[in-house]
């Protein structure tokens, strides 16, 4: 009889044991839950248009026509409306500004160039859209542009940007070494300052490319500037990644730093696609060597330019290695609406040795269609059959609407 009621005792004892856990940890989230509201409540954000419009910065453009030297302003929307810019166009000039397409490049990426501008030419035949290249002078040889116009052929047309970085940008610490500063350069290039070039305020859409950006399919595509201007999208990209841990450092906590400045909370797809299971930065990103983007997306939208002028600030693009890719990814998930972003996926694309075909395109038809642009039979290449990496694990990976 005494063991009987001693079980019976520990039987109610754990339950109590139970409920009282389970009372307590309700408790701990309403109130961290009331905290978070309160703390919203009396939270006053930060105006993102208080910045410093006159600042100016040591990059400079030139104007291919003029000849004439211009200092970049990355923090004034409106700094440009006063230039009417003018570009010495080859082939012939567009007959429409909706969308441009541009690279940054140098002469030892021509050969790569070549092959990129003629898979342009070819599967955009229908309808050419204007290509700028931008360059810090080693591309003004009059052969060079006359042999890269050829490639685009005469419907095409062909416009050269000069650029002048300075090494004075940005003097701190490099934690990784072994990237030159070119690289480093072309980060905070397409992070902040190509949407702030005055040629972008000729066009509605910017497609941009690199040298080692390849597309190809079977036949001629359907024009994606027209798909994003019928639609309203605002960016659109083709495929996901995955950052490396050691060149994020930092980035993610500058990013709560900056919705907590101006009184954000975590949007559905930052916590869906940013964050894992176990509430860590995910590091996945959008493969931005092929991204197309309302051009006033990153310089006209207030929240969003605050953010580039902080991760500018912050000197992680230099110091840890900050590329465009997660620092776009982060704002984009956060601020734009999941409609008005979209995955391209009706034409293959290859980058470096990263390929993936159009969706519906597998085996040997993929392999055919790819194996012009694997050319170095001492590289390895990387197939991505669903465009993303890791394949089925990148959070991103179809949570955008695709076109097929």
């Amino acid at each position: 009889m005494f063991r009987r009621v001693h079980h019976k005792t520990g039987k109610r004892y754990r339950s109590s044991c139970i409920f009282s856990c389970f009372i307590i940890a309700c408790s701990t989230i309403i109130i961290q839950l009331t905290f978070e509201h309160v703390k919203y409540l009396k939270c006053v954000p930060i105006n993102p248009d208080d910045e410093i419009i006159d600042r100016q910065n040591d990059w400079k453009y030139q104007n291919s026509i003029t000849g004439t030297w211009y200092r970049w302003k990355t923090t004034d929307e409106k700094q440009n409306d006063h230039i009417e810019w003018r570009v010495n166009w080859l082939n012939v000039a567009p007959t429409s500004y909706l969308g441009v397409i541009v690279y940054l490049t140098t002469r030892d990426e021509l050969n790569s160039l070549h092959t990129s501008l003629a898979q342009l030419s070819h599967l955009l035949s229908n309808n050419p859209r204007p290509v700028v290249i931008f360059h810090e002078g080693d591309l003004n040889d009059t052969y060079i542009q006359k042999s890269l116009a050829k490639t685009l052929g005469d419907r095409t047309p062909l416009g050269f940007e000069c650029i002048q970085f300075s090494n004075s940008s940005h003097q701190t610490r490099f934690i990784h070494r072994r990237w030159s500063h070119k690289y480093f350069h072309m980060c905070r290039f397409f992070t902040i300052m190509l949407p702030n070039h005055p040629l972008l305020t000729l066009f509605s859409l910017y497609w941009r490319l690199d040298s080692h950006s390849y597309i190809f399919g079977s036949k001629p595509i359907e024009d994606p500037f027209e798909i994003m201007q019928e639609r309203q999208i605002q960016y659109a990209f083709i495929m996901v990644n995955e950052e490396a841990d050691h060149y994020a450092t930092g980035l993610f906590e500058l990013f709560n730093e900056f919705l907590n400045e101006h009184c954000l909370k975590l949007s559905p797809s930052v916590r869906q696609t940013q964050i894992t299971w176990f509430g860590r930065y995910s590091l996945a990103m959008f493969f931005t060597n092929f991204a197309l983007a309302n051009v006033s997306l990153f310089r006209d939208h207030s929240l969003i330019r605050a953010w580039l002028h902080m991760v500018d600030r912050n000197g992680g693009i230099y110091r840890e290695r900050w590329g465009d890719a997660p620092i776009h990814t982060l704002i984009l998930t956060q601020l734009i609406s999941r409609n008005h972003i979209v995955r391209l996926r009706y034409f293959g694309y290859m980058h470096r040795q990263e390929y993936t075909c159009a969706s519906g395109v597998q085996g040997d038809l993929c392999k055919k269609q790819v194996q012009p642009f694997l050319k170095n039979a001492a590289l390895r290449y990387y197939h991505y059959q669903d465009g993303c990496f890791p394949s089925n694990q990148n959070l991103l990976c179809h949570y955008y609407p695709e076109i097929t």
